[in-house]
């Protein structure tokens, strides 16, 4: 169960986004165009990644303490691991990622080194323009802060950009009253942290009638999947 798909056309927040709503065990597997890498997924959090030869060694191995024991990985140098073989490709494009949820297990005491949010918010700042155009792509969106928003942005390392949008989130400021405000600051860096915010769940669009303009062919793309997913 699951979805794959190029990462010229799914930007990697969005997939984060997707793992971090479902909230289940799983896989991420992504073909970069110099190794694969499998990612480890336990309840919506990222707790490993490690290079594989070979796709179908992934699935023989299900058993994740079994995984762990065999390779003789301390907990200390997860997060290392993931500095490299997840953060510092953020800005590649060229890749064939699939998700695969369910058969893998844990244990209960395993943790998630990097909150997801954390890391939907650092694949933000490596967009392109083009990929924020794709959400952000009305200047007359509002957003507010989510309830769970301020508890999340407690556990995280906000850039100042981030912070700055933050506090003049309140329901009423446009994205365009957003980048006037916070000038001489760069538009694209604005948006970049509003998109992150955005699908992190720290805040949320406040709708207000008829929109203006679509919400964006990255936000309909993500809905049609979560919904693929849930059916499957």
């Amino acid at each position: 169960m699951g979805f794959s798909g190029n990462l010229k056309d799914f930007p990697f927040p969005d997939i984060l986004q997707v793992i971090a709503r479902e909230r289940k065990n799983g896989i991420l597997l992504v073909e970069w165009k110099d190794l694969i890498v499998a990612y480890y997924i336990k309840n919506g959090q990222i707790i490993f990644a490690r290079p594989v030869d070979k796709i179908t060694r992934v699935y023989t191995e299900r058993s994740f303490p079994d995984l762990i024991k065999k390779l003789r990985v301390k907990e200390e140098v997860i997060p290392k691991i993931l500095e490299k073989y997840l953060l510092s490709r953020l800005d590649e494009r060229e890749g064939i990622f699939s998700l695969i949820f369910g058969f893998i297990k844990y244990k209960s005491t395993e943790k998630a080194p990097i909150p997801i949010e954390q890391l939907i918010l650092e694949a933000a700042r490596k967009l392109t323009p083009m990929e924020v155009k794709r959400k952000i792509s009305d200047d007359m969106l509002t957003f507010i802060v989510t309830p769970e928003g301020k508890e999340i942005v407690k556990k995280l390392n906000l850039s100042p950009v981030e912070k700055a949008v933050i506090e003049q989130i309140d329901g009423k400021k446009t994205v365009a009253e957003i980048r006037q405000a916070l000038y001489p600051t760069k538009p694209l860096d604005v948006d970049k942290a509003l998109y992150g915010l955005w699908s992190a769940g720290i805040i949320k669009r406040v709708r207000r009638g008829k929109r203006h303009k679509p919400e964006g062919l990255t936000l309909d793309i993500l809905k049609r999947i979560i919904d693929k997913v849930k059916d499957l």
